[in-house]
């Protein structure tokens, strides 16, 4: 398997051509259903340099050991699952996991890993799929499936948002499957009506020449078709461009209508197992569809309803941290600080998600880059800008924090805090923590900084490591 196929992930039965579309649901008792799982993807294997664990088709790097990870908030499941997956490595080799191998997980750290709640006191293991090798994703679980394992590890808290604290912490950890989702028998026939409706559809004239919708769809655009005069192939392909729009529109009108009626059936009402009950609050992101005979997956997810419940959730934790895609625009907290940072050396995209971009037009190697970066950029002017940035920023930082706890508690109610609203609001005040741990990080480096490379390896020192 390719790591752009890891990296793109399973579509949302919508997204599919509605060839595709049509077949799966007409073979819907031909899919294994499992639940959707919010977690965190971590993938392992074992290489030329042995076990590893690694983010890599989201731009990390493969780690050999749990101390390659630093220690924060985001990377602590990661550190835990590493020193689990090792003390279950003996167990996995005896189950065919050999180098060349690496496998797909979903991990579920905490009570909300993301938005979707679920257990407050144990953590879970999930393989999922094959990334690489031969390795029989089955064995691995027959193998560990119900083993539990508990591992200390050093855990980075905050109690006030404002100071991180890190103390060794025992955590329980379960490996499981994914669960099953039963298809109802009667599902084929509840959609049929509207699959009818949208085959048809697709098979009526599209209005061009003598093509069906669902064959004007696929036509190529970049070659003139059989029977079509060159000098009026412009035109038509306007007119095509204007048809696949409006049979683009329906299309998917038709599919979220039975789609919907899927939703009905293996969403809105499902509990997580490895989560609250309905009644107490918990609920699934969806399931996923795969067809026994292609191993191809799809994923219905309830978009309004997850979407909603993640922006709520990470509102503030956006607002805060969210990366610049570029100049324009408002920017998160520490966004601003940054294209700020970035202003002052005349270079404002470094302090966005273009910093790679530009810095690869800036020169050939890292050398050439900071020479040429840094040429008539007065070095004690911005240093001190820096600092003063810097410093007001903290206080503003402390503002915000007060703010939100005030806010927060006002919302609380006399019933005080869900679980769920519990959990973000910590993780809420983490970000926090780690916020106020950058801007003092950016200082001391700036206290540091001796010349104008220094104050660029300060603020996209990262970047030129990774291009």
């Amino acid at each position: 398997m390719k790591l752009t196929e890891v990296s793109r992930g399973i579509p949302h039965i919508e997204d599919l051509p509605a060839s595709d579309f049509i077949h799966i649901l007409n073979h819907i008792r031909e899919c294994e259903a499992t639940e959707k799982l919010d977690g965190a993807q971590l993938l392992f294997g074992i290489d030329e340099n042995g076990f590893y664990t690694s983010r890599e088709s989201k731009g990390g790097v493969r780690c050999y050991n749990e101390s390659e990870y630093s220690i924060s908030f985001p990377t602590t499941y990661m550190r835990a699952a590493h020193k689990v997956l090792e003390q279950a490595l003996p167990i996995m080799k005896n189950a065919g996991l050999r180098p060349g191998d690496q496998v797909e997980m979903e991990v579920l750290y905490g009570s909300i890993p993301n938005v979707v709640p679920y257990s407050e006191d144990t953590n879970y293991l999930i393989f999922l799929r094959t990334t690489e090798g031969k390795v029989n994703i089955d064995h691995l679980k027959q193998k560990l499936h119900g083993q539990s394992l508990s591992i200390p590890i050093d855990t980075p808290y905050t109690i006030d948002g404002r100071k991180i604290g890190v103390m060794e912490r025992v955590h329980d950890w379960n490996f499981a499957r994914v669960p099953l989702v039963s298809i109802p028998n009667s599902i084929g026939k509840e959609i049929a009506p509207s699959l009818i409706k949208l085959i048809e559809y697709m098979r009526l004239p599209s209005g061009y020449r003598n093509y069906a919708n669902d064959l004007l769809q696929v036509l190529p655009l970049n070659k003139i078709p059989p029977g079509v005069n060159p000098k009026d192939w412009k035109g038509e392909k306007g007119q095509i461009k204007a048809i696949r729009e409006e049979i683009n529109r329906r299309e998917m009108e038709l599919k979220l209508e039975i789609k919907d009626t899927l939703l009905n059936h293996f969403v809105r009402l499902e509990e997580s197992a490895f989560g609250p009950m309905r009644e107490d609050g918990g609920w699934i992101e969806g399931v996923v569809l795969k067809y026994i005979h292609t191993g191809k997956m799809v994923k219905i997810v309830d978009k309004d309803t997850f979407t909603a419940t993640l922006q709520e959730a990470w509102a503030e934790r956006n607002r805060l941290t969210e990366k610049s895609k570029s100049i324009d625009g408002e920017h998160s907290f520490l966004g601003n600080i940054y294209v700020s940072m970035a202003y002052a050396l005349d270079h404002p995209e470094l302090g966005t998600m273009q910093a790679k971009n530009y810095l690869r037009r800036a020169g050939t190697i890292t050398e050439e880059r900071l020479t040429n970066l840094s040429a008539g950029i007065k070095f004690q002017t911005v240093r001190d800008y820096w600092l003063k940035l810097l410093e007001s920023q903290t206080i503003q930082l402390e503002a915000r924090l007060g703010k939100y706890e005030k806010e927060t508690n006002n919302q609380r109610g006399s019933d005080g805090f869900s679980v769920a609203d519990h959990a973000i609001y910590q993780r809420t005040l983490e970000t926090y923590g780690t916020s106020f741990e950058k801007i003092e990080n950016l200082k001391e480096w700036t206290q540091l900084a001796t010349s104008t490379e220094d104050l660029l390896k300060v603020l996209v020192g990262k970047q030129l490591d990774e291009i």
